[in-house]
């Protein structure tokens, strides 16, 4: 199992979703690797960004915490084909965001319109209904997100009217009008890249419209004024919006792409790393412990438990997955994101160190290729606001692994995580590094 160009190419540039190699699937995962590693583990969130509690909420509800089962809902539908009938329906807007961008896109120009979706995808119908003389490409680098569009918009690619684009990078253009709403709380880096790639989208005159909820606004006003010629800036009670306009092309382009090393088994390997991406810049403390466990595995290997096939869920920039192939020469490893950009990242972090046995996967669906045939299962799932996500990760290994196969999961909480994988493995053991554990465990044999 090599990593291939061609379909690296594929995978991280354009989905095809009538192509079942390319949505091998990972359900549920599609909210961790995406949404929740990024949204919470790279956001610093600022509560003075917010008006009010219901602010907060709204923000909340956005990256799927407890009390909001509006996403939870969507999911759903999508999953079983829609509502009623199987028809389709989407929730009114929620965001304060997305209603200020939809106001906005009342007298926008065109024809070519770019959306950018980060936080969801109701925005999308509304727009539709709205300006159905315009031309719309909706972007998202979340595989997930990407699904749902196409659940919803099912004349994508046929009509002309729509296009949806799943990938590390927004699409072409050009364009006469890109519209992005953003959220208090979002990464700085993320926007300040998008507004550089979207820079170089739009027509000459062409504008960008910014719309965010948080009190304070003064970060994206900077930004965008660093990158166009021309800003001007809309106060609302909740929030605000910016308007961009492009006046010719941008005279520097910062580089926001960057690589960090480590040393692994004598072996010093390069990572290739973006802003949103799981550790950018350096190796997580997580990921340098889920590395280290790995000799656990390597030492006590037998003629019974070879490691031949490795799955890693979340792979980030690809630093754990590179540790592995480099600890198991022999092994065949699949790394498996619902990120673009992820998959972008760590399919360079194959090529950088020659990892040929490495092969890249976006997916968002929730079965893993070849399940019970996998002898290990490397994990560093997000453990923010409760334990959904490691339940994934945990549920995920159980289909994947083969009897006797081993998971390995990082966690700094140790109590929840202990008592479930009791339950679910045998031989399960706790591993000290630093402040993170490290749980093992085998596969049931029937």
């Amino acid at each position: 199992m090599q990593a291939q160009p061609e379909r690296l190419s594929v995978t991280c540039d354009s989905v095809d979703f009538s192509d079942p190699r390319q949505v091998v699937g990972l359900r549920g995962f599609l909210f961790s690797a995406g949404r929740w590693c990024w949204g919470m583990k790279k956001a610093v969130v600022n509560r003075d960004d917010f008006d009010d509690d219901d602010d907060l909420d709204e923000f909340d509800d956005e990256l799927g915490f407890e009390g909001d089962d509006d996403d939870d809902d969507d999911m759903s539908e999508v999953m079983s084909g829609g509502g009623r009938g199987g028809v389709r329906k989407e929730r009114p807007l929620k965001s304060w965001s997305d209603r200020a961008i939809l106001q906005a896109a009342e007298d926008v120009s065109g024809p070519e319109c770019l959306v950018v979706l980060t936080h969801g995808t109701r925005l999308a119908t509304a727009l539709r209904e709205l300006r159905s003389d315009l031309r719309f490409a909706f972007f998202t680098t979340e595989h997930f997100f990407a699904r749902t569009l196409h659940s919803f918009h099912s004349d994508a690619g046929q009509s002309g009217a729509v296009s949806i684009h799943c990938a590390a990078e927004p699409p072409d253009g050009p364009f006469q009008s890109i519209l992005f709403p953003t959220l208090a709380g979002d990464s700085s880096e993320v926007a300040q890249e998008l507004f550089q790639s979207l820079q170089t989208r739009l027509v000459s005159g062409g504008r960008l419209i910014v719309s965010t909820n948080a009190a304070k606004g003064h970060w994206i006003d900077s930004q965008l004024k660093a990158v166009f010629s021309r800003v001007e800036q809309q106060k609302f009670p909740r929030g605000h919006v910016f308007t961009a306009w492009k006046s010719g092309p941008l005279k520097r382009l910062r580089g926001f792409r960057a690589r960090f090393d480590f040393r692994h088994q004598e072996r010093v390997l390069v990572c290739e790393t973006r802003p949103g991406v799981f550790s950018h810049r350096r190796l997580d403390g997580g990921a340098r412990a889920l590395i280290r466990a790995l000799s656990l595995v390597r030492d006590g290997q037998s003629s019974e438990s070879v490691v031949e096939r490795i799955v890693e869920l979340g792979c980030g920039c690809g630093a754990v997955s590179a540790a592995a192939a480099v600890s198991f020469p022999q092994a065949q490893i699949l790394a498996i994101d619902s990120d673009a950009r992820a998959v972008e990242c760590t399919a360079q972090t194959a090529r950088l160190n020659d990892l040929s046995q490495m092969q890249v996967v976006l997916d968002s669906e929730g079965t893993i290729p070849n399940p019970g045939q996998w002898d290990l299962l490397l994990g560093n799932p997000p453990y923010y606001s409760d334990f959904r996500i490691a339940e994934l990760f945990l549920q995920a290994a159980r289909r994947a692994l083969r009897p006797g196969g081993q998971v390995l999961i990082v966690t700094k909480p140790v109590e929840w995580q202990e008592a479930r994988m009791k339950q679910l493995f045998h031989n399960v053991q706790a591993h000290r590094f630093g402040e993170y554990t490290v749980f093992s465990g085998q596969q049931k044999r029937p």
